[in-house]
């Protein structure tokens, strides 16, 4: 490196670390390095916080705990999922009920009442 390199690299430090200086002075805001913030004239130090007052201990009672309530089941809301059509003459394969013209759905080896996805629409319907 050359001379004037150094100076701006030293001229950069030097702002740097003023910066740095500035910062802590304003973090610390009057507070001295105990943690006690003095007044202007720099003599009186904060009053501390008063100390929370002991808690006499709980005494366990002899009662029985009240009895849960027994929830209630979940009744899943009914979706109108329509039926496919199945196809005369080609067991396994349905028409989609929202793709009437588009094709055959093949579903062998789906149990009737399964929620399927049209392959054309992707929404679901149940096979028949």
């Amino acid at each position: 490196m050359n001379k004037s390199s150094w100076i701006v690299v030293a001229a950069v430090g030097a702002g740097l670390l003023a910066a740095c200086q500035e910062q802590e002075s304003e973090s610390t805001s009057g507070r001295n390095r105990y943690g006690y913030q003095g007044t202007a004239a720099g003599t009186e130090f904060a009053t501390p916080t008063p100390a929370p007052e002991a808690t006499p201990p709980v005494q366990e009672t002899t009662q029985a705990p009240a009895p849960q309530p027994t929830p209630q089941p979940q009744v899943a809301p009914t979706r109108d999922i329509p039926y496919a059509t199945p196809v005369p003459g080609k067991p396994g394969f349905v028409t989609s009920p929202f793709a009437a013209y588009a094709g055959y759905v093949d579903v062998r080896g789906y149990p009737p009442g399964t929620e399927v996805k049209c392959p054309y629409t992707q929404k679901i319907f149940l096979v028949p």
